[in-house]
């Protein structure tokens, strides 16, 4: 369906996108993963034509241009001042031949009747995010690129959202999606791709990549804490009593722990897949390494 090749992107000397190859085939959800600064938002604008390519190429991207075809709903919901919901609908309505109907509209975003009367700014967040999905499928598109669809959603649209993706990816639709919620990749898509640094880290299974288990969350008292002198740690969280990090250097650790005659009774060591490392770098917010 599509194919980026050797795709990069620069701004003026930083490399935002490094050589990424990869396809979307029609059916595939897809979910893309990674940390701010990524270059996530980036690939999406490349996928799209808003920004220009350095190198490479992507085959197919046509269907992305035509808006019978395909459609995308960015990070933010922008609405115009004074304009309510019912003239919204409308005004989307008149963009397609063939489109969907109010009733259709209520269906997706569980609204009530009166709420066409309302100023659309005047929404909250989540409805205003579930509003923009429906004016998003206005014109049955076959590919969807959804960024950051859930941000402002409450639990109760979230989980009212992730009953339309599993619609659409019954109706066999293409759908190419980004998230901070790591339940949302593992209960929505079928590949997630994995992007740290503007190149990709892996492009597999949400189950594949959870089964990744190189790294180690280890809490260990702050006395202890003290005889580790390895420079691979990824501190989580730290008080006065203990200090919880991520590493994938258990071995040397463990070592230097008991050359210092360390007692384990009050260290704990557990696994994290690699999926669930991405998202915990995503929740601190930095781009440390993955």
């Amino acid at each position: 369906m599509i194919q980026i090749k050797n795709l990069s992107y620069h701004v003026k000397s930083n490399e935002i996108l490094k050589n990424i190859s990869f396809e979307i085939n029609r059916g595939d959800v897809i979910a893309l993963v990674g940390p701010n600064g990524a270059g996530k938002s980036t690939l999406i604008d490349c996928l799209v034509g808003n920004k220009i390519l350095f190198n490479g190429e992507i085959i197919g991207r046509e269907i992305l241009n035509d808006k019978d075809q395909s459609s995308i709903l960015y990070q933010k919901t922008y609405f115009s001042d004074y304009t309510k919901v019912r003239h919204i609908i409308k005004l989307y309505q008149s963009l397609y031949d063939s489109h969907l109907s109010l009733n259709d509209i209520f269906e997706i975003t569980q609204f009530e009747e009166s709420i066409l009367h309302i100023e659309a700014n005047k929404l909250s967040g989540g409805q205003k995010r579930i509003l923009d999905v429906a004016l998003v499928l206005m014109g049955n598109p076959d590919f969807i690129i959804f960024d950051e669809p859930t941000a402002g959603m409450d639990t109760n649209t979230r989980k009212r959202f992730y009953q339309i993706i599993k619609k659409l990816k019954n109706e066999g639709k293409t759908i190419f999606f980004t998230s901070h919620y790591i339940e949302e990749v593992e209960t929505l898509a079928d590949r997630v791709i994995l992007l740290h640094q503007g190149a990709i880290i892996r492009d597999s299974t949400p189950h594949d990549i959870r089964l990744e288990t190189s790294f180690k969350q280890v809490e260990i008292p702050v006395q202890d804490f003290d005889f580790i002198s390895s420079h691979n740690l990824n501190i989580h969280q730290k008080n006065k009593d203990y200090v919880t990090f991520n590493t994938c250097e258990i071995d040397v650790i463990v070592k230097q722990l008991l050359e210092n005659k360390v007692s384990f009774k009050n260290i704990q060591i557990t696994n994290e897949s690699l999926l669930e490392r991405v998202f915990k770098v995503m929740e601190d917010d930095h781009s440390e390494e993955i």
